[in-house]
């Protein structure tokens, strides 16, 4: 395979199962030799691709063999135009002469809760390395393992910069800002898992993610989980580029009635 050639993987519960579309998708041989998965010594093996028009024509065929279309419907998902927008001036905007509550605020303070602060009415700041004794207004909070802890007061805003990748489970913070919070406008920033920068480190064999990260978002399932929680996407942007190769993704949400 040259640096060039991507490469992925289509590995998933197939609707139907029998015979033809395991070979299919588990061939028995590779290049005309028998491949150790058919022999039971190492993990399924990946389908080649050299592009995603590959990877269409595949499904095309797999539909030839008898996988439902809905299984094709469920699987891809057109991506939306938005806007181009500047992450930092988006949030900065949005908590203008506000009230905001800022997660992920850093330590020390990030460049972006410095803007904040610049040009909110109060501002509250959570991070996980922020020292128990750090000031008034920066709280020392683990919100991935309790945050029931948030700050019981009113805000206008609340800004989840480049936060949500980074929890175990982001669907429990969703769900208590949701509660504590049942009027307050979130922003969310989070990496594009289908950016640029990240498909050209693909192609080379390595994936351009930070450490602490435990999750990849795309606008569907972003949109996904943020539904799921009790909210409703009022505006997006694309951050970093145009929408197919942008850096990031930011949604403006609010949490649905009761």
């Amino acid at each position: 395979m040259t640096e060039d050639t991507v490469t992925y993987a289509l590995v998933d519960t197939m609707p139907q199962k029998n015979d033809e579309i395991v070979a299919h998708i588990f061939p028995s041989t590779v290049d005309g030799e028998t491949h150790p998965v058919m022999q039971g010594t190492n993990a399924p093996p990946s389908t080649q691709y050299q592009s995603l028009s590959d990877i269409q024509a595949d499904l095309a065929e797999l539909g030839r063999l008898g996988v439902d279309e809905a299984y094709r419907v469920k699987q891809l998902h057109k991506i939306p135009d938005g806007l181009e927008v500047d992450r930092t001036t988006v949030c900065v905007e949005a908590a203008r002469g506000k009230r905001v509550l800022h997660l992920g605020c850093g330590w020390p303070p990030s460049p972006l809760h410095q803007a904040l602060a610049a040009v909110s009415e109060h501002l509250i700041g959570i991070d996980i390395a922020a020292p128990s004794s750090a000031r008034e207004n920066i709280w020392q909070m683990d919100l991935d393992a309790h945050p029931e802890g948030l700050p019981l007061r009113e805000y206008d805003v609340i800004i989840a910069g480049e936060i949500l990748e980074h929890l175990g489970n982001p669907g429990n913070l969703l769900r208590a800002l949701r509660k504590f919070y049942p009027d307050t406008m979130l922003v969310i920033t989070v990496p594009n898992a289908f950016s640029a920068a990240g498909l050209e480190w693909i192609k080379r064999g390595y994936e351009n993610v930070n450490v602490q990260h435990t999750a990849w978002y795309s606008w569907h399932t972003l949109f996904e989980l943020v539904t799921r929680c009790g909210y409703f996407v009022c505006n997006f942007g694309w951050y970093g580029g145009p929408p197919y190769v942008a850096e990031g993704i930011v949604f403006l949400v609010k949490p649905k009635e009761a």
